[in-house]
């Protein structure tokens, strides 16, 4: 895990080496978000949303914070239309019946190459907080 503090933030450093899918994604935010937490958190982006936000022993809960996401060339390729698909894919099986529409559109949209891709929806994610300024490397 890498944090430091700097300028007044704390640095958060992702490293897109450290995982080639999803689920190691999820794993590298859990280590670089996450600190001495009882229980294990969801590798979901509802999760991971959660987590942005603080108070899971990293920064607090609204603290300013930059997240540098290193090799962020190779996650975007990692999180391309063929990982989009998989995220809609396994979405189908897990989500509400009443949102289960709305999933199928958006993978019908993956598999033709239009909408956002996985990365492009985790970048959202993360600039949607107020308090983080993320950094592309």
């Amino acid at each position: 895990m890498s944090t430091v503090r700097a300028m007044n933030k704390k640095k958060i450093i992702i490293d897109g080496n450290r995982y080639n899918d999803i689920d190691g994604f999820y794993d590298e935010i859990d280590k670089v978000l996450t600190k001495g937490l009882p229980w294990k958190t969801g590798h979901n982006l509802d999760a991971l949303n959660d987590l942005l936000r603080g108070g899971f022993g990293v920064h607090e809960y609204g603290e300013p914070i930059v997240i540098i996401w290193e090799n962020a060339k190779k996650s975007r390729d990692d999180f391309g239309y063929d990982a989009t698909i998989k995220h809609y894919e396994r979405m189908l099986t897990r989500c509400h019946p009443t949102n289960a529409n709305n999933v199928s559109y958006s993978l019908e949209d993956a598999k033709q190459k239009k909408g956002e891709t996985l990365f492009e929806v985790i970048i959202k994610i993360i600039q949607s907080h107020d308090n983080i300024e993320l950094k592309l490397q």
